[in-house]
């Protein structure tokens, strides 16, 4: 698992690009978190990037072309997040952004089916909110979630979410936890790291397309 934490190293191009240098190390997400694998973490296959709002259009999750996403856990705090960073085809990355922008302010007030193995239909509330830091045309959200398992356990969960895009590689910080302005502070700093991760990682190439 160390090595998925790779420090940010000068690429020749960003098709050549490796992902573990473009993956937040546990120590920029906090002391004490630990990088731990996911089942569903490596490639496109394994599992969806954008599902804010449900699965459903989507077009844009068939121009990934390389995924990886991981978790950060920390002893003795309900306080976790996970980083995926996902690479596209040209224009790819782009139209991601777009349609998670969209689906977030447009998301319906009733219950939806999220995909979800073992979660029942759910409703989502879904507030924008800001942070100069982020890269330009950035989407950060604190998503509600109220509904039940499919086992009818009562399910009421506030998280964040924050995607950032630089040329064709999207990053998306996702935090969990106790609703309280602690997980925001959270879930935002660990996502002004990951602009600073893109901005030197792509940097360092020939130059990201726009």
């Amino acid at each position: 698992m160390k090595a998925l934490a790779l420090a940010a190293v000068a690429l020749v191009s960003t098709t050549s690009l490796d992902l573990r240098t473009v993956i937040l190390r546990p120590a920029q997400v906090g002391k004490g978190y630990q990088l731990v694998a996911r089942s569903d973490g490596f490639g496109v296959k394994a599992a969806p990037t954008l599902d804010l709002c449900g699965r459903n259009g989507y077009a844009s999750e068939k121009l990934r072309v390389d995924r990886l996403q991981v978790n950060y856990l920390k002893q003795k705090t309900e306080l976790g997040l996970s980083n995926e960073v996902v690479r596209y085809k040209p224009g790819g990355a782009k139209q991601a952004l777009r349609e998670v922008g969209l689906h977030a302010l447009s998301c319906p007030h009733t219950p939806i089916v999220t995909g979800e193995k073992g979660v029942g239909p759910l409703r989502f509330t879904i507030t924008p909110i800001k942070d100069k830091k982020l890269l330009a045309g950035y989407v950060a959200v604190r998503v509600r979630a109220v509904g039940k398992l499919t086992d009818g356990t009562h399910v009421d969960e506030t998280s964040y979410a924050v995607y950032q895009r630089l040329g064709d590689v999207l990053s998306g910080v996702y935090s969990f936890g106790p609703n309280t302005p602690a997980q925001e502070k959270f879930a935002l700093h660990a996502a002004e790291l990951s602009a600073n991760v893109l901005r030197r990682v792509l940097h360092t190439s020939k130059g990201p397309p726009a």
